[in-house]
Order: structure tokens, then sequence, then C-alpha cells
């Protein structure tokens, strides 16, 4: 119990563990781009960037209430360049889109919503993306019942909801393009997507809007021409890409009259939307067959949500820029401790490791940490013979720092620092117990102080 109490100290930090509690788991014109570069210290041999990125939030001062109105700092003269899109489904509970629109997208003035319906969502419009599909995507294809028919209801709504997701990936870039043509960058996320904008804004600082730039965290996609693997950004932690890169990407040739003489984007990859479940895969697709290939920016771009992130060397002095699958008390909570903090570094995950206070506490209850970096001994090890022998196995163990145990007698060791979440067996057949070797955690975290932000060079190799 004393341990849980050091664990929900402090206001944010309480917020922040209720949730987890309950989780189940265009050319030259626009290189008048506001944003400034700055030079890096960039070695040839270096997988990272260390870069003097300032950032474009206003400073904390007395004048500035932000506990009133926390976007008094946002920096609003960027948006005219970055245009943020927000993906959403009309099955999606209304506690996250509520969290989502009050915390993360608050201060996005020019906000654009794509969802399979027309509908509001707190004082934004979301338009029906799929309303003005060429007919040919509806024959002979049932995932478009939920859209034309009557809504689903029940346990079929979520699930239906999902199998439409893919057709808006596409039609989603085309069209903001099309709402926005002088946007120099188009940042797409999801309704559990958590952005730093902050970190975003230092990243986009960097990079040249003129070329054609396509950023996320990697996942493997279709095989290509040449049989070797292709890699798309996984839609969840967010897609970023250039104005030059969606201009290649939606690029159509004419006749002499200047009509198209080549199919829209959404017309062209029809049959390979409806092959492939995954509209994030599709789009990293279309964009490699238009020779814009993947500038993989794990773990910038972190797949993890907030009680999942493997806290150690490859998530430590990166700045954080997205979680995935964050909970509308994650995302207001994290969104308020932001603010609280200021700008005046970029947010490292060494920094949410803190906020997290892990290796303050040494056991919980009912509780799972080991779903990731888990391994374990023989059998036969003494290690699986009890909760107290786990806990001694693991601190004897140099790689581990952290440990499960199942009641029904296995021990689990985690090669990384992670949060965990409850998990309570409803047959109350098996227990599950975490721990923390709190000295060899607290140890470790002294020893890798970050003296500055390490911005990981765009890779293929090092991902997810």
């Amino acid at each position: 119990m004393r341990s849980r109490q050091l664990l929900l100290s402090g206001i944010c930090l309480f917020v922040i563990a209720v949730s987890l509690l309950h989780l189940r788991y265009r050319d030259s014109a626009r290189l008048r781009f506001p944003f400034h570069g700055h030079d890096a210290i960039d070695d040839a041999a270096s997988d990272a960037w260390i870069w003097d990125a300032p950032s474009r939030f206003r400073p904390q001062t007395p004048s500035n209430d932000l506990e009133d109105d926390p976007c008094v700092a946002f920096p609003q003269s960027l948006l005219s360049r970055v245009q943020v899109v927000l993906k959403v489904g009309s099955s999606e509970p209304s506690a996250r889109l509520d969290a989502q629109i009050s915390s993360v997208s608050k201060c996005i003035s020019n906000l654009i919503i794509f969802s399979d319906r027309d509908q509001t969502i707190g004082s934004h419009r979301a338009y029906d993306i799929l309303a003005d599909l060429p007919s040919s995507y509806r024959v002979n294809n049932t995932d478009f019942r939920a859209h034309d028919g009557a809504p689903a209801e029940g346990p079929d709504k979520a699930g239906l909801g999902w199998r439409l997701d893919r057709y808006k990936f596409l039609p989603m870039v085309e069209r903001a393009q099309h709402m926005n043509p002088t946007a120099d960058w188009f940042v797409f996320m999801e309704a559990d997507t958590y952005i730093v904008w902050d970190n975003l804004f230092r990243l986009l600082d960097h990079f040249n809007p003129s070329v054609s730039l396509y950023m996320g965290s990697p996942s493997p996609g279709r095989a290509g021409k040449d049989g070797k693997a292709t890699w798309f950004a996984f839609g969840g932690t967010g897609i970023v890409l250039s104005s030059a890169a969606i201009d290649k990407l939606v690029a159509r040739e004419t006749g002499p009259y200047g009509e198209f003489t080549q199919p829209s984007l959404t017309e062209k990859y029809e049959d390979v939307v409806r092959s492939d479940p995954c509209g994030d895969s599709v789009l990293g697709w279309a964009l490699y067959e238009a020779g814009v290939e993947l500038s993989g920016l794990w773990p910038l771009f972190n797949p993890h949500p907030l009680y999942s992130i493997p806290f150690g060397d490859a998530y430590w002095c990166q700045p954080i820029i997205s979680t995935h699958r964050s909970s509308p008390d994650e995302m207001t909570a994290l969104s308020k401790w932001e603010t609280e903090r200021g700008w005046t570094k970029p947010l490292l995950y060494a920094d949410v490791f803190n906020l997290l206070q892990l290796g303050s506490f040494s056991h919980l209850s009912d509780w799972s940490n080991a779903d990731f970096h888990g391994f374990g001994g023989e059998p036969s090890s003494p290690a699986h013979a009890s909760f107290e022998a786990c806990a001694q196995a693991c601190h004897d163990h140099p790689e581990c720092f952290q440990y499960t145990y199942d009641s029904s007698g296995l021990c689990t060791f985690v090669r990384s620092i992670r949060f965990g979440l409850k998990h309570v067996d409803p047959a109350g057949k098996v227990q599950l117990s975490s721990g923390w070797d709190t000295d060899k955690i607290a140890r470790w975290a002294t020893e890798h102080t970050c003296e500055n932000p390490v911005w990981v060079k765009p890779s293929l190799t090092r991902i997810f």
C-alpha cells in the first residue's frame, strides 16, 4: 500500500495512474517556410543528430495565464504551414474523442477531421471522407454495410468501423491537400494518438518541405518489385508528409487539352485497398510506387501507450513525438503536465520515466509488467518457487530490472523498465504480481544522464 501511495502522489501522476489501472492492456516558393534551420553536430558515423532546436512555444511568463488558456503559448503562426488532420471513426468512444479535442488537438486552429460519417465533434465538423468514393468501391463489397445502412450497434459496431478504416487513408490525403494546397507539412493522426507538438515542431524545423519526405514509425509492408521488403509509417503513431511528397503522390498526367489521362490516387489503388486490411500500409505502398521512401524515425514516433514504454537505451535520451493507444485520462494528464513543465527543453523519454516515478515503488499485486522484453530461466529454476524467489533471482541477474510472478508457478524477467498494467483473472484462478528492482533501476538511471537530446537519423533497420 505504501508503494502504491508513492505511485499515486501528485495530481498529474494520479490521473495517469488511474487511467493505467483501467487499461486493458513546392517548388521554390515554398522555401519561405517559416521554420528556421539550425546547424547540427553531425558525425557521419553517428546514428543521430545533436541539434540546437529551440522551442517555438512562447516562454512562460507571469502574464501568460496558461492555467486558464494553455493555447496562449502555442505557436499558432506555424499552422499556416502545418496542416493537422485527425482521422476518426463514428464508432470511436465519445470519451476518447472528447479527450483528443480538449487536449492534444485543443490548440490546433486549422484542424481537419475526417470520419466515416458527417458529425460534430466538440466545435469541429467531421467530414465523411467515404461519401465521395467511386461507386466501384461498393460493388460486391460488404464492408460498406456499416456506412450505407443503419448505424451498427453492439459488438459489431467497432468491428465494422475498423473494416471501413482502410478506405479513408488515400482520399484523406487527397482531400487534405485540396483543402489546404499551400501547406508545407501534413500531419495525420488518429483519435488515440498523442502528439508532443513542441518536439514535432522542433523536428520539422530541420527539414525542407520541398523535398519528398514521409516520416513515421516503420512497419513492414508489401514486397517490392525486386522482392525486397517495403516499409510504411504506422498510422497510430502519426504520419508526416511534406508538400513535395504529396505532390508526387497525387500527380496525374494530362493530355493536350489539360484533361487528366490517369485515374486519381483513390481510383488507382482500389484493388490494393480491397485486398489489404491496413490503410496505412496501402498509403505506404502508394508512396513507394511514387518514388517516396519512408524516413523511419522510431523511437521518436512511438507505437507504445504510456504504460507500455520499455525504458532503456532505445527509449531514454530521445525526444518523444508521439504515443499510441493513449487513454482519455492519459491524453488529458499529459497535456496538463506538458503545460506545467514548460518548453525550455525537448521532452525526452527520461522525463516521462520520471513522471511515472518508476523506481520509486517495488511491487504491485494484480499487475503485469512482463508482456514485453520478457525472458526466463529453465523450468527447474528456483525462481519459479515464489514471488520472493522470483524477486531474488531478478536481483541476481545482470539483465533483469523487473519481473512478474504468476501464482501458477512462473517467474518472468524483463530487460527494460516499464510501468505495466493491472491484470485480474476473471476466473480468479491465477494472480499476477509484479516487482521492480528499485536499486538497480535507480543506479541505471543515475548512470544514464542525457547531456543532449538524441534526434535519431532516419533508418529502416532501427525499427520497433
